[in-house]
């Protein structure tokens, strides 16, 4: 079903924000606090982001990074609604 006009299917912008986010995650040319908060806002799409959390977990050799995505996405696979702060 086609919507009003302007709406780039809301799916694709989150899905396109979510790919932004993962890949400043990943990108190992960035700050540290940049690759952080990237993958904090990853939370503000809860369960859809599981998939970017996952792999970041998986890729990054950062050890912080990697906690930081186990955690997140740790707790969503528990239910947990989270807030942008560990």
């Amino acid at each position: 079903s086609l919507k009003g006009g302007d709406d780039m299917c809301q799916d694709d912008k989150e899905r396109t924000a979510r790919e932004v986010l993962r890949t400043i995650a990943l990108d190992d040319a960035r700050l540290l606090a940049e690759r952080q908060r990237a993958i904090d806002a990853l939370t503000l799409f809860h369960a859809d982001a599981l998939p970017d959390l996952l792999e970041i977990e998986k890729r990054v050799a950062n050890g912080v990074l990697k906690e930081r995505s186990r955690i997140y996405s740790d707790r969503i696979k528990q239910g947990a609604l989270i807030s942008m702060t560990l």
